[in-house]
């Protein structure tokens, strides 16, 4: 069986599904009895959908109006 540490890193990297089958068999039945595992899956994947939303929000550059309010604030 798989320990913590191993089944944490395979998830945290996101490497469980490349490995061999018989090592991600073994991770998965890791993560059907050690309920600190799936948690752990559980915040990774949650921080990993909310790192690509917030990823988004940066794909354009701001508009002059929005750097012109900051300074206009910064200025006070």
């Amino acid at each position: 069986m798989m320990t913590c540490r191993e089944v944490s890193t395979l998830v945290s990297t996101g490497r469980l599904a490349e490995e061999p089958i018989a090592r991600r068999l073994a991770g998965w039945v890791h993560l059907s009895m050690c309920r600190h595992c799936r948690a752990f899956r559980r915040q990774i994947q949650a921080l990993a959908r909310i790192a690509g939303r917030v990823s988004t929000g940066f794909a354009e550059e701001p508009s002059r109006e929005f750097e012109k309010t900051i300074i206009e604030r910064l200025s006070r």
